[in-house]
C-alpha cells in the first residue's frame, strides 16, 4: 500500500483551482484539481502560514473537495492545499476565505454579478478588471453567475481555458472569492443539448457544469432542500437566494419539461416550481433574490416575444414569475441577452409587450435615490411585498446591438458591440442598491429599493405618489401616471431644459385615486429634444426628465 500511495503522489501538481463553494457562517468548501490521484488536505488558520488546523478527505482523486466545518462567522481564514504527505500550494496572501455573516449580525453584504461571460476574450478581462479596480478596499463577499459561463458548449476544456485561467478568467480571484453558480443554455450543451432538443430526465442529467459546482442542496445553509444541483437555495445574512434552472425544457417528453416550454396553462407545475413555492414560502428573510438565466423581458429585437425562438424566456415569464412575485421577491437576476437592461418596479406582467398595463408599474420612476426616486417595498399593509425589479446582466464578455432597447417594463438599458459590464449589489439593513458597472469603470445605472412599514394615508403626507412617465423616450405621445392621496388641484406642464413653460397641458381638481393622463406631443411647436414634465398637486411639485424623439 505504501508503494501504491507513493506512485500516485509523485510529480503531482495543481491544474485547476483552488476555488471556493457554499460560503456559510460556520463552513466552506475548498475544491481543486490535480494531475494525479491523491488524498486531500486543507490546512487553515487566522494567520498566514497557520497549520495547526486541517480538514481531510481520504478518497484518492484528482477532483478534490474538502469541507471545513466548525468555523467562526465573519472571520478571515488563510489556507493551504495538498495531500496528507505534501503541500501543493502554501499559505499566502491570496489563499484566504471569509466566512459568511450569521443570522444575528447586521453587517452589510456585497455581491458581484456577471452573465454570459465565458468567451475568453479581452472584454471579459476588462469587465473583471473594472470590478477589481472599482472599490478595491470594499471587495464583494461572493460572485454570482447568471449563466452561459463557458462558450460555446460548456465543455470541461472551455471552463478550464475561459473561466479557470488567469488571463481572461477569474483564477486570480477564485482562491478568495466564492462563486454562486447558475447555468445557461450554452453550459447545458454539454449536459443535454437544448438545440437537439434535450430529451433526458433532469434527474439523471450530468456534465461539466454540474461536476464543477458544489452548492448547498440539503438546506444546510437555509432554505428548503432541493436534493439536486439543478436548482437550490441558501441564506446569506438577511437575504434568501433562490437559484433556478431555466434550461429544463423539453418539447418532446412532458414529464421532462420542468419550465413549461410551449405550455401556456397557468396551472402548469413541475418538480422545480413546486420546490420553488415551498422554498419562497418558508423563508423569513427580509430580502428575497432569485437568479435564473433566460430573461423574461427584453427590449432588444423582441427577444422575449412570441415571434422569437426564445421559448425558454417566455416559459419562465409565464410560469416562474407569478410564483416569485406571489412570495414577494425583490430582485431577479438574469442573463442570456448580451446587453444590460433593468425594469421599473413592476408586478403582474406575464405576457408580451402589448399586454403591459399601467397598473403593473408599481413605481415608474428611475429608482435613483440620489434624486429622491428610490423604490419603496412595504413590509405590511395593502401593498405588502408587491414589486420586483428584473435585471439583465448578459454583457460580461460580449455585447450585441440588435436594435434600440424598447419595452414598456424596461426603465433603461444599453446594448452595443462595445458595451460590456457587470452588476454590483449592496444590501444593508432596509436598503438594497444595485449598480451597473461598465468595463470602463463607469456606473451607468443605479437604483435603490427600501423596505418600509405601511403608515396609511393621513393629512401629513404629500399630496401624491408614484409619479411616472412612460414611454420615455417617446414619439408622438406619452403618458403621465400618478396617485393622488388627498383631494388637490392638479396642474401638469411641459418645460424646456431651462425651466420655461413650453406647453401648459392640464389643470383640474382630482379626488384621491390613481390617474393616467396622455400628453400629445405631435405638434409643430414641440421639437425633438429633452424636456421636463412638472406635476403640481396642491402646491407639492415634482419633475420628470423626458426625451421626445
Amino acid at each position: 500500500m505504501a508503494s501504491f500511495l507513493s506512485l500516485y503522489t509523485q510529480a503531482q501538481s495543481i491544474v485547476r483551482g483552488p476555488y471556493l463553494q457554499s460560503p456559510a457562517p460556520y463552513s466552506i468548501i475548498v475544491r481543486w484539481r490535480t494531475d494525479s490521484l491523491t488524498d486531500s488536505r486543507v490546512y487553515y488558520g487566522t494567520t498566514i502560514g497557520a497549520n495547526a488546523l486541517h480538514a481531510d478527505s481520504a478518497t484518492l482523486t484528482t477532483e478534490h473537495r474538502v469541507k471545513i466545518n466548525n468555523l467562526n462567522p465573519r472571520t478571515k481564514y488563510y489556507y493551504s492545499i495538498g495531500s496528507s504527505t505534501q503541500v501543493l500550494r502554501g499559505s499566502d496572501d491570496q489563499l484566504y476565505f471569509t466566512t459568511a455573516i450569521d443570522s444575528t449580525m447586521n453587517d452589510p453584504v456585497r455581491f458581484w454579478v456577471i452573465g454570459d461571460f465565458g468567451h475568453g476574450n479581452a472584454a471579459q478581462a476588462a469587465v473583471r478588471n473594472s470590478y477589481v479596480n472599482f472599490e478595491p478596499n470594499h471587495p464583494a463577499d461572493f460572485q454570482v453567475w447568471a449563466g452561459d459561463n463557458a462558450y460555446s458548449d460548456g465543455t470541461d476544456l472551455e471552463y478550464q481555458n475561459k473561466v479557470f485561467d488567469t488571463v481572461y478568467g477569474y483564477q486570480s480571484l477564485f482562491p478568495h472569492l466564492p462563486f454562486v453558480p447558475c447555468s445557461g443554455n450554452h453550459d447545458w450543451n454539454s449536459i443535454c443539448n437544448w438545440m437537439a432538443p434535450c430529451n433526458t430526465d433532469p434527474e439523471v442529467q450530468t456534465g461539466p457544469y454540474l461536476n464543477i459546482i458544489d452548492p448547498p442542496t440539503e438546506g444546510e445553509q437555509g432554505g428548503v432542500p432541493s436534493h439536486r444541483k439543478l436548482f437550490y437555495s441558501f441564506d446569506y445574512s438577511d437575504i434568501h437566494f433562490t437559484v433556478l434552472n431555466s434550461e429544463l425544457g423539453s418539447g418532446i417528453t412532458p414529464a421532462y419539461n420542468w419550465i413549461g416550454m410551449n405550455n401556456f396553462d397557468t396551472a402548469f407545475t413541475s418538480p422545480m416550481y413546486e420546490w420553488m413555492k415551498a422554498d419562497l414560502a418558508a423563508t423569513t428573510k427580509k430580502w428575497k433574490i432569485v437568479v435564473y438565466h433566460q430573461l423574461p423581458y427584453s427590449g432588444q429585437n423582441d427577444l422575449t416575444e412570441l415571434s422569437s425562438f426564445q421559448l425558454f424566456c417566455i416559459a419562465m415569464r409565464t410560469h416562474a414569475n407569478p410564483i416569485l412575485e406571489k412570495y414577494g421577491v425583490d430582485l431577479v437576476l438574469n442573463g442570456h441577452d448580451h446587453n444590460y437592461q433593468r425594469t421599473y418596479l413592476i408586478n403582474g406582467h406575464y405576457g408580451y409587450k402589448a399586454d403591459f398595463d399601467p397598473s403593473m408599474m408599481i413605481n415608474g420612476t428611475s429608482g435613483n435615490d440620489a434624486i429622491g426616486e428610490a423604490y419603496t417595498k412595504y413590509t405590511n399593509g395593502p401593498l405588502a411585498g408587491i414589486g420586483t425589479v428584473y435585471t439583465v446582466v448578459g454583457n460580461s464578455s460580449e455585447g450585441n446591438a440588435y436594435s434600440p432597447i424598447s419595452h414598456p417594463a424596461i426603465y433603461w438599458g444599453e446594448g452595443c458591440d462595445t458595451c460590456f459590464g457587470s452588476f454590483i449589489v449592496d444590501v444593508n439593513g432596509d436598503r438594497l442598491d444595485g449598480r451597473y458597472l461598465t468595463s470602463n469603470g463607469v456606473i451607468r445605472d443605479q437604483f435603490t429599493i427600501k423596505k418600509a412599514a405601511w403608515t396609511g394615508i393621513d393629512e401629513e403626507q404629500a399630496a401624491f405618489d408614484h409619479f411616472y412617465v412612460y414611454p420615455n423616450p417617446f414619439g408622438e405621445q406619452t403618458r403621465v401616471g400618478y396617485s393622488v392621496l388627498k383631494k388637490c388641484d392638479v396642474k401638469i406642464d411641459l418645460l424646456d431644459s431651462k425651466g420655461s413653460v413650453v406647453l401648459p397641458y392640464f389643470s383640474a381638481t382630482r379626488e384621491p385615486g390613481n390617474y393616467l393622463d396622455i400628453i400629445d406631443m405631435d405638434r409643430d411647436e414641440i421639437a425633438d429634444g429633452t424636456y421636463l414634465i412638472r406635476l403640481n398637486c396642491g402646491g407639492v411639485v415634482k419633475y420628470r426628465k423626458v426625451v421626445k424623439l
